[in-house]
């Protein structure tokens, strides 16, 4: 396992949180914007004629490069289940005959779950809560499905490549994808670790049981900065 999901490390970002030095120790580690490198790897690890799943989809500025990249021949799922950022995810991929948008989220089970819209410009920070805290009037009831579950059921095709960002909703996202991380057509799966909404969820550890997840599916597991995973097929 890495160095990076080791329980004193884990137990330090936790501290700097705290004390508010996240952010300025990984703006001076990480030069250029951010996500920069977790981009061209995971755009580089997808071939025309992919079927790419791009779970936490958003407005739809990854399914739009993956469209691209897929091409004509490849699809796009794009799961996303705000209202407000669906609308405008349709809009954006209107145009892509390969782009099919699914408006749930992803989960270690079928199922219903509470949801909360971001309050940034892009609805980014839009997410699943459990935990009890905010403001219950600014709920809504969302859909959630296993992956799993959707590729038996015909609903979606089985993918080469899947980007996961939900908000600290990760760790459910893989568990319910257990048979299909284990296919061999799956090459790379790239995940945004959320370590501090996972921590607020009462799931400190569940960075390392992300990297488990995936190494005993047959992964490598790379990161490249402090945040982001991009787990490639090693047999």
């Amino acid at each position: 396992m890495s160095w990076r999901t080791a329980r004193p490390v884990l137990a330090l970002r936790n501290l700097g949180r705290a004390l508010g030095l996240n952010r300025l120790v990984g703006s001076w580690l990480v030069k250029g914007a951010y996500e920069d490198r977790f981009q061209a790897a995971m755009i580089a690890a997808i071939r025309p004629g992919d079927v790419v799943w791009d779970v936490g989809a958003n407005v739809g500025l990854y399914a739009g490069k993956f469209s691209d990249i897929a091409g004509p021949s490849g699809k796009v799922f794009a799961y996303e289940p705000s209202p407000a950022n669906l609308q405008r995810l349709n809009e954006a991929v209107a145009s892509r005959a390969n782009v099919i948008v699914v408006p749930l989220a992803l989960g270690r089970r079928d199922g219903v779950a509470a949801f909360e819209q971001g309050s940034d410009r892009l609805g980014a920070t839009s997410r699943i809560v459990d935990d009890g805290k905010g403001d219950p009037g600014g709920r809504i009831e969302i859909r959630v499905a296993s992956g799993d579950q959707l590729v038996s059921s015909g609903v979606v095709a089985i993918p080469n490549a899947i980007k996961i960002d939900t908000e600290g909703f990760e760790l459910d996202v893989l568990l319910g994808l257990s048979r299909i991380l284990n296919e061999d057509c799956l090459r790379v799966v790239c995940v945004e670790v959320h370590f501090g909404l996972l921590e607020g969820r009462g799931l400190p550890d569940a960075p390392s049981d992300i990297e488990r997840l995936l190494v005993s599916a047959g992964f490598r597991v790379d990161w490249p900065d402090a945040s982001h995973i991009v787990a490639t097929r090693s047999r």
